[in-house]
């Protein structure tokens, strides 16, 4: 019982990554100040916030985060705006920008 209950605990709290927006040439391996960067592109499928689609978000639209590990499971916040990404897919996880013209990036310092 107490197994089970600190498994929703910690499915419950969950862990919120904080971005905010940056631009990267496509075929770029260093944005964002990150050098040997990884990319992650994902399609939103839940999003928050008011900001979200000034941002460039929107539910089944691409969105890159440039980060120094691999992609993981967390929900992304923009800082200093209104807008959280909740729920997402990976579609890949890659050394250099391959990220679809036009998908906002973010940057994860």
């Amino acid at each position: 019982m107490v197994h089970r209950m600190l498994l929703a605990t910690l499915i419950a709290s969950g862990c919120t990554t904080l971005v905010q927006p940056t631009t990267c040439e496509p075929g770029a391996t260093t944005c964002g100040g990150i050098h040997d960067a990884r990319f992650c592109e994902h399609v939103a499928t839940e999003l928050e916030g008011r900001d979200c689609a000034a941002l460039g978000l929107a539910p089944s639209g691409h969105f890159c985060v440039v980060t120094t590990t691999g992609c993981r499971e967390t929900t992304y916040a923009v800082r200093e705006q209104d807008c959280r990404v909740l729920r997402y897919e990976t579609v890949r996880d890659a050394m250099q920008a391959e990220c679809p013209p036009g998908a906002p990036t973010f940057v994860n310092r």
